[in-house]
């Protein structure tokens, strides 16, 4: 099996795809999530790495980089 995201931001397209989904008679879900931030918190492997993350900075342990030299 695979899996095939699709992201879409309007009803009309939505309509389309799920009626060549039905179509094809593949099984299909539609997460209606927007954000990505509740995704990250919804699943507990990475909530927890987010809180520990948090901790350690306010703790000292991170390392803080300038956007700007992000990509240098």
């Amino acid at each position: 099996m695979k899996t095939l995201t699709v992201n879409i931001e309007d009803t009309l397209s939505e309509k389309a795809i799920t009626a060549v989904l039905d179509a094809l008679k593949l099984d299909y879900e539609i997460d209606e999530s927007t954000d990505e931030t509740e995704r990250i918190k919804a699943n507990p492997y990475l909530a927890d790495k987010l809180t520990q993350g948090r901790k350690d900075m306010e703790e000292g342990k991170g390392t803080n980089i300038s956007i700007d030299d992000l990509w240098k």
